[in-house]
């Protein structure tokens, strides 16, 4: 199924594809970084004129206009509202360039052990088209990655058809991830799935800069972008599917750790001698918080049987929704079964935020499902866990964008990265790249 939302941008600009490129300043031209420091004044400091820009950069007016023409050719940029002459005077009225982000966008992969999804979004944050797709029967990880890599192709013909240039490729991965290498390290509920080449094959399908992370990071990023998340410069999410995943954002920027795999609070542990965790361990926040574990528990199941039962998704109106509603209803069982999956919870939540020292905790996935009498039951019991001058200011929300918020994650990483300024590493040139985004920069 496809989805399309907001309006559609212009097909003006479809075929010339502005790129990013990261490029060492000694390796980068004169005329390169030029181009880069007027897109970077454009992305901070929002719309100029072009008298005002050429302040902004230092760059002369003849120079500034052939940069800019070649900008407003390619899509980059255009020209929005008129202001009035300077001082009131009988001048001629100016106009304002600012960056056209509604043109340019960046083609999203998501996959897991169930399925493969796609996704065409636009730097202003709107998602324009998805599409899931189903896994198939691979035989092994290799031959996944080439269907996802079809499937890339595949939503990149469609760009044009709405009026995209696409500027880059991001993958939001299951497992924990290698940056600087580009591969996927490890998943542990997709079976095989161990070191695999993902940027370098993208890369290679798209003839588009990549960039992976694990998908807990990009939807982290987008909830900090444009949701739950707006506003607050220290941000810790939490989300569980069927299983657990985070990440950590200072400053708008995504923490990544030596690898890319900080923010793992799912595989913390929580319990000495708690339940068989997929990764082997025993006692991980996902292990007692899995949502076929805590439905099987109110199903009547003793705790000696949860580590035969594997981790799962689960469909909206599975036993773990029903168990939900029936905690709503007043079922004592599921009620007890909530509670203790909560202080779980609030353990994990408690050191975190003594390591941390978050101003907002955003909660995403089926942890939205559970809704506010989850957030309530958290609220109480995280004092118990943390120092309380720590805990008291902690602002706790539900995310507000579901699945979307991986893309617009990857749209955000993407967008801070392209319009960097050159001393940062960003360089906006034609053409379409095929080096990976660097992780020194916007994150």
């Amino acid at each position: 199924m496809a989805k399309s939302t907001g309006s559609k941008p212009t097909k003006k600009h479809a075929s010339n594809a502005a790129a990013w490129q990261h490029a060492s300043p000694a390796s980068r031209s004169k005329r390169a970084y030029n181009r880069s420091l007027v897109c970077a004044a454009l992305f901070h400091d929002g719309p100029h004129s072009r008298a005002d820009l050429g302040h902004a950069t230092g760059l002369p007016l003849s120079r500034l206009s052939d940069i800019c023409g070649s900008l407003l050719n390619e899509g980059v940029i255009r020209e929005s509202m008129i202001t009035s002459a300077v001082g009131g005077g009988r001048g001629r009225p100016r106009s304002l360039l600012e960056l056209d982000l509604r043109s340019l966008g960046v083609v999203c992969v998501r996959y897991d052990q169930d399925q493969i999804t796609t996704a065409l979004v636009d730097l202003a944050g709107t998602v324009h088209w998805k599409r899931h797709w189903s896994v198939g029967n691979e035989a092994d990880a290799s031959s996944r990655l080439r269907r996802i890599a079809r499937r890339l192709k595949q939503t990149i013909a469609v760009a044009p058809d709405i009026g995209l240039s696409l500027v880059g490729v991001g993958a939001a991965d299951p497992g924990t991830v290698d940056i600087a290498t580009g591969r996927s390290i490890r998943a542990v509920n997709v079976p095989g799935w161990s070191d695999m080449p993902v940027v370098e094959t993208l890369n290679e399908a798209s003839g588009l800069a990549a960039v992976i992370e694990r998908s807990d990071g990009w939807q982290a990023l987008g909830e900090v972008a444009y949701g739950a998340g707006r506003g607050a410069q220290h941000v810790l999410f939490v989300t569980l599917l069927e299983g657990i995943g985070g990440g950590i954002v200072e400053g708008g920027k995504l923490l990544s750790g030596r690898d890319g795999s900080a923010g793992e609070i799912g595989h913390t542990r929580v319990s000495i001698d708690g339940p068989k965790c997929g990764c082997g361990g025993r006692g991980c926040l996902e292990a007692h918080l899995a949502p076929a574990r805590l439905a099987a528990l109110w199903r009547g199941a003793r705790p000696d049987q949860l580590d035969s039962i594997a981790l799962q998704s689960e469909t909206t109106g599975d036993e773990f929704s029903q168990m939900l509603a029936a905690s709503q209803r007043g079922d004592s069982r599921a009620q007890d079964i909530l509670v203790n999956a909560t202080r779980a919870l609030a353990i994990a939540l408690g050191n975190a935020i003594s390591l941390l020292n978050p101003e907002r905790v955003v909660l995403g996935g089926r942890f939205v499902e559970a809704g506010d009498p989850l957030v309530a039951l958290l609220r109480k019991s995280l004092p118990e866990f943390a120092l309380p001058e720590l805990v008291s200011n902690v602002d706790v929300r539900l995310a507000e964008l579901g699945e979307d918020s991986t893309f617009l994650g990857i749209a955000a990483c993407v967008r801070s990265r392209l319009f960097a300024y050159p001393s940062m590493g960003g360089t906006v040139e034609s053409g379409r790249p095929a080096a990976p985004l660097s992780k020194s920069n916007g994150r």
